[in-house]
This record gives structure tokens, C-alpha cells and sequence, in this order.
């Protein structure tokens, strides 16, 4: 964990700040005001920020271009209607984003992220300037990880999630760096090595654990 991260978290436990804890029978987030990360440490880790693409990133080349392109021919056959334009115009900012700023975007906000595994539970931290929130869910909860991985061994742990592929499109746009979805996924992003972290999970959960790539 980063050192920032570390003297954030320990001020934001002294001071009993409310964390949000995720409960994997209702997937709901619920607080908690009760001390946190104090047990031992098995693992630690962070996103490697330097990824610039996910699994399903090249989906959303050809999906901006076809936005940038409508948005395009919109604003010139609209520029009579003004209400129409001015939704052309939005519409076109968005396939820019898509095209030339959504991966920044995604690498300044990994930056922020750091993942532990205690004893007893899987913790997700999110650090910035001002605040710390932490997110956790017990060992004992997590019966299925699905995961992506690159060749040399990089990738993402999904706990709990999905739980088939009719959650696909969550799972598309829960790395896109396009709105808050990885917020209400319980993820490892981009972690150096996949294969290490799954033999750890395996040796503490037991065979009762299901473990897929996607």
C-alpha cells in the first residue's frame, strides 16, 4: 500500500470515520464505525496504472467513432433546431471523452486504489486528498471469483461477480473508465500477478471455492 494511504487509513481508524462495508447477501453497501484492517496481513497490492486497456477496451473504439460520427452529422442537419443541436453537441463531447480521454481518465483514478487481504477479510481502499473509503468483504462470504489476465500474468479478480454472463454489460463498463460502475463491483484491477493471488484465495477459502476467466 502506498505510504499516504497508509497514514490516511490509520488517521481515518483512529478517528472512527464511517466506512462502507459490503454485505454479499443484500449487495448492498452498509456502514460500519467499527475499527478495520487490524488483523494480520496475508496480501497486499495496488492497479497498475500504467495499463492503458482492459479485456473489453476495444469495444469502445468503434462505439465512439459510430458517436462521434452521428453526433457529427446531427449538429450540421440540426443546426436549425437549436434543442437538437444542443443534444448533437453533448453527444459529440461524449465520443471525444470516449476516443481521447477516457483511458487518462481511468489510469489517474487506479492511481487511487489499494487492495489488502487480512485473515478474515478482502479489503478495497480508495484514497484521495481528503478522504479515505474502505470497502470490505469477509473471506468466509466469497464463494466465486471470475477473472481476466494478460500473457504475462497481469489482470483482474472479480469476488462474487459476474455471477453469469447476463451481467456482461456491468462487466464491460466496470473498467471503461465511463461512469462509477467499478465502484459498486468488488474488484482487484489490474494486479501484477493473478495466478499468485488465486493459490493464496484457494489455500485459505478450500475446494468449496469456483474460480472461472472470462
Amino acid at each position: 500500500m502506498k505510504a499516504n494511504t497508509k497514514a490516511k487509513l490509520a488517521t481515518a481508524i483512529i478517528e472512527q470515520q464511517t466506512k462502507n462495508i459490503y454485505n454479499p447477501e443484500t449487495g448492498e453497501m452498509v456502514e460500519d464505525k467499527g475499527p478495520s484492517l487490524n488483523t494480520e496481513l496475508v496480501w497486499s497490492g495496488e492497479p497498475n496504472y500504467k495499463y492503458k486497456h482492459s479485456k473489453y477496451d476495444w469495444l469502445f473504439i468503434p462505439l465512439s467513432w459510430f458517436i462521434v460520427i452521428i453526433a457529427g452529422f446531427w449538429m450540421r442537419a440540426l443546426n436549425q433546431e437549436p434543442v437538437l443541436w444542443i443534444f448533437a453537441s453533448i453527444l459529440m463531447l461524449f465520443g471525444l471523452y470516449c476516443l481521447l480521454f477516457r483511458t487518462h481518465h481511468k489510469r489517474k483514478k487506479r492511481r487511487k486504489y489499494s487492495y489488502e487481504i487480512t485473515e478474515t477479510d478482502l479489503t478495497v481502499i480508495y484514497s484521495t486528498k481528503k478522504d479515505v473509503k474502505v470497502r470490505q468483504i469477509p473471506i468466509e462470504n466469497v464463494n466465486y471469483i471470475a477473472y481476466t489476465m494478460r500473457k504475462n500474468k497481469s489482470g483482474t479478480v472479480y469476488f462474487n461477480f459476474p455471477n453469469d454472463y447476463k451481467d456482461i454489460l456491468k462487466l464491460i463498463f466496470a473498467h471503461s473508465g465511463i461512469g462509477r460502475t467499478d465502484e459498486k463491483i468488488f474488484a482487484f484491477y489490474d494486479i501484477e500477478d493473478v495466478d499468485d493471488l488465486l493459490e493464496q484465495l484457494k489455500a485459505k477459502i478450500g475446494d468449496n471455492l469456483r474460480i472461472d476467466k472470462i
